[in-house]
């Protein structure tokens, strides 16, 4: 990526953030970035393009955070403690963002169907954690492979739907942290051999 569609980008984000994505024009991004429109437009033809590439930049952060499955029941747990934390901070931090993302889904093919992209991946990386957990005895073994697979779901749309809330509403409900719902999904289906290591976990991160 060039320097300057780099600075375009970085513009757009400030921009967003600070005033939001349908209140923010162009021109704006442009000479917050130190250029012209038709310099831009070189490189986002249209604002949802900026939107699209952010989509982009987002997505492969977080499944950097996540990376290759560990290969012990340990690591698993480790890892789903960390990435809850983790993704919890990405959404506060681009709330703007995952907001407008949603909601502009609807008319712009391309930024849905990379969403729904995300979402299968997501739902694919949750539910191999979840067969391993169960396979090496630290997930209860009569949870049946249908619920698992709800669980890998639940996940996904509660992260979709919290922030949604969070930004709408201000009841202690909508104040929770999704990180601390989804540590606490996983810890209930665990056996006791998982919850003596998920509090080691959860001890050496307080």
């Amino acid at each position: 990526m060039s320097k300057l569609k780099d600075r375009i980008l970085e513009s757009a984000w400030e921009l967003f953030r600070e005033k939001g994505y349908e209140r923010v024009s162009l021109r704006a991004i442009a000479e917050h970035a130190g250029t012209t429109v038709g310099n831009l437009t070189y490189h986002y033809p249209q604002k949802e393009d900026l939107l699209l590439a952010m989509q982009i930049s987002t997505q492969g952060e977080i499944l950097a955070m996540v990376g290759r499955m560990p290969e012990t029941p340990e690591g698993v747990l480790e890892e789903l403690y960390v990435l809850a934390g983790q993704v919890e901070q990405k959404m506060l931090e681009r709330a703007f963002y995952f907001n407008s993302l949603f909601r502009l889904a609807e008319d712009l093919p391309s930024l849905r169907d990379n969403i729904e992209r995300s979402h299968e991946l997501c739902y694919t990386i949750y539910l191999k954690r979840f067969e391993l957990l169960q396979k090496t005895g630290y997930m209860r073994a009569e949870i049946p492979g249908a619920t698992l697979r709800n669980l890998a779901t639940s996940f996904i749309f509660c992260l979709s739907s919290w922030l949604a809330m969070r930004e709408k509403f201000h009841s202690s409900a909508t104040s929770a942290s999704i990180a601390a719902i989804i540590r606490d999904l996983i810890s209930l289906c665990l056996t006791q051999r998982g919850r003596e290591c998920w509090e080691k976990i959860v001890r050496r991160h307080s």
